[in-house]
């Protein structure tokens, strides 16, 4: 991903050298897609490392709860995601799925990406990051203190806040002076998701479960630009539910995710007290690429296969998320994206399970640490052109996992009635995507308006 070194997010009459205002908004929305892409993959790991037989029985409801929270901040990332992929469409660009490691020189970025499992350390960059340019008066000064400093880490890096570029953004985005409503494609409308896609189950404060009473929590944010006025509201909404600015939210512990990571950290444990989380490395990697400097290889035969089955799984989300954007089939009939939404949060549950599954088997031959979620990027995130070519690409990832699932390491392993499972619903829905590989639209309803949504 291109970077501007040092890039100033301050006020200014002109944009930035080889920028327009328009590829300078452009750039600044591809780097929170970026951001908000990587966040939900650092909370979804982190979130997934809680728990496991070491935690006191004492402690089980508060990791249970600890667990719920992330997830759940984790899945309105998903929603801020899309939602910004809805902008990016509105004004004209192509979708932003990448995810690259942070550069270390930028002030857009809030710190170099990695898959850590949760401790006080990564909780307080969460918080950094996630925070108000104004903290709340109920956090002291020697906590702010003691919060900045484990960001900060023996390194001494420094965590930018994600408020600062969305702050940047809606004053651009914002000013008609710098973005002519020519700029905007409202026409988009129809290829951008909505909130009844993206967040069933989940609205109304339920995130998908009961767990300790977490029921005040936000909705799941999913929203769409046919207008100015649309796209500085979806961005601004993004920003207040990371932040709680305003003072009412800033003192509600379920308002924003800075509170609720501020939450969890007043009462995680300390270094030696006892152990909230599984033991799971920093930034594993699946058996192919070897691995680099500050990388865990998995090595486990049995560990290693169901890493690589957790990337396919992982590529093929994405690949439903760029299919629930595409085009509107031809003659005014609507898309399968009611189709390929529940896909993709059939692959978000797939994920999970599969996540467990490696927390559940050794990294390496020595025992002592356990495997974890690879989440690495695949090779290409270059998009198919019609829905059918989408059909085609999902069977063929399917076919991929097949193999891998069939093989004797796994058919013999102690998760062979899983991959039995798997390979059942992998089956039936190659069968139906086969079927919807020819033709592009389906009878079912009109074009999507925004009346209509």
């Amino acid at each position: 991903m291109m970077m501007l070194t040092g890039a100033k997010l301050a006020p200014s009459d002109a944009p930035p050298p080889e920028f327009t205002w328009r590829e300078f908004a452009v750039f600044l929305l591809t780097v929170a897609a970026e951001i908000e892409h990587s966040l939900m993959v650092q909370y979804l790991y982190a979130g997934w490392s809680l728990g496991g037989p070491q935690v006191p029985e004492e402690h089980h409801e508060a990791v249970a709860k600890w667990r719920q929270i992330i997830l759940g901040i984790a899945k309105e990332e998903m929603g801020h995601l899309a939602t910004v992929q809805n902008v990016i469409r509105f004004l004209g660009a192509p979708l932003a799925l990448d995810r690259e490691d942070y550069p270390w020189d930028s002030v857009l970025a809030p710190y170099p990406f990695a898959l850590e499992r949760l401790t006080r350390a990564t909780l307080a960059k969460y918080i950094v990051t996630e925070s108000p340019e104004t903290w709340p008066d109920d956090v002291s000064v020697a906590e702010r203190k003691e919060i900045e400093k484990l960001a900060a880490g023996p390194d001494k890096m420094n965590v930018n806040r994600v408020g600062a570029l969305y702050k940047k953004l809606i004053e651009l985005v914002g000013d008609p002076s710098k973005l002519a409503s020519s700029e905007f494609h409202p026409e988009s409308y129809p290829t951008q998701s909505s909130w009844d896609e993206y967040a069933r189950g989940y609205g109304k404060g339920a995130r998908g479960s009961s767990v300790a009473g977490t029921t005040k929590t936000p909705d799941v944010l999913v929203m769409r630009a046919a207008s100015r006025a649309d796209a500085v509201a979806a961005l601004t909404a993004i920003a207040e539910q990371g932040e709680a600015p305003n003072k009412a939210a800033a003192q509600d512990d379920e308002s924003s995710h800075f509170r609720r990571f501020l939450a969890i950290f007043r009462h995680f444990p300390k270094d030696g007290e006892w152990e909230a989380t599984l033991p799971v490395p920093s930034n594993p990697v699946a058996p192919g690429l070897p691995a680099t400097e500050g990388q865990a290889q998995i090595e486990d035969a049995e560990a290693g296969k169901w890493a690589n089955v957790f990337n396919i799984r992982y590529r093929m989300l994405l690949s439903y998320l760029a299919h629930s954007h595409s085009s509107p089939g031809e003659g005014g009939l609507t898309r399968r994206q009611g189709i390929v939404i529940n896909r993709m949060f059939g692959e978000m549950y797939t994920l999970r399970a599969v996540a467990s599954v490696l927390s559940r088997l050794p990294l390496n031959v020595a025992g002592e640490q356990k495997a974890a979620a690879p989440f690495q990027m695949p090779y290409s995130l270059q998009l198919p052109e019609s829905d059918a070519a989408f059909w085609r690409l999902h069977i063929d990832l399917l076919t991929a996992c097949r193999a891998l699932l069939e093989d004797k390491v796994i058919c013999k392993g102690e998760h062979a009635e899983y991959a039995a499972t798997l390979l059942s619903l992998d089956a039936k829905a190659s069968e139906e995507m086969r079927l919807y590989a020819g033709a592009s639209t389906v009878r079912t309803g009109v074009r999507r308006s925004k009346e209509g949504a």
